[in-house]
């Protein structure tokens, strides 16, 4: 347990998917602006690129490097799609290191009660290891799944910014429903003073 805690306070630190651009929330969120913040694609692949590659060692066994994510929007769904690079090395398995892709799907949803966005609903979409011996790779395939549900379901990527929040506070507003859109996110802006919006549907 202690190891899953080290690896997420490792994602937080430099996050899977940056939800950043909130800072334009003072230029967009005043009387009469629009009622969205728009985040693009482009932008959260830059911000991603920045937070990798990445290396952590699992259960004190396993030492994995993740690298080259690749972003795929899927607005059809509210959902996005990562691509992760990653190299296995254990002494138990093989004395060589070995490489794979590591494939997820996974909603964002917005937790009010400490500003933060957040994974839900994660899936394992890929999990393949080249040079694998085929004994283990259906034990492998499990063992990945595991991981990313215990490490990536409820992890927090980004938490709004304090000033950001005060200015939205000053202008009667609060963050609302944060949805996958044809070429980005749009958090949409609510009033204050409106009833806290229903849990957002993941799948």
């Amino acid at each position: 347990m202690q190891q899953v805690m080290t690896r997420r306070a490792g994602l937080r630190a430099g996050g899977l998917v940056a939800v950043s651009g909130l800072a334009l929330l003072a230029g967009c969120a005043g009387l009469g602006g629009p009622r969205t913040v728009e985040i693009s694609e482009a932008r959260l692949v830059e911000l991603m690129g920045r937070s990798f590659p990445r290396s952590q060692r699992y259960l004190d066994l396993f030492d994995v490097t993740l690298s080259a994510p690749r972003v795929r929007l899927m607005p059809e769904q509210n959902r996005i799609g990562t691509e992760l690079a990653y190299s296995l090395g254990t002494s138990v398995l093989s004395e060589r290191q070995m490489t794979g892709t590591l494939g997820l799907s996974y909603a964002l949803r917005l937790e009010p009660s400490d500003a933060t966005v957040r994974l839900a609903n994660v899936k394992v979409e890929r999990f393949d290891l080249s040079g694998l011996p085929r004994a283990y790779a259906g034990r492998a395939h499990q063992l990945g799944a595991l991981l990313a549900d215990k490490l990536f379901e409820d992890l927090v990527v980004h938490r709004l910014d304090a000033a950001d929040m005060r200015r939205l506070e000053g202008r009667g507003l609060k963050p609302g429903a944060l949805s996958v859109v044809p070429g980005g996110l749009r958090l949409q802006l609510e009033a204050a003073d409106s009833a806290p919006p229903k849990a957002q549907q993941v799948r």
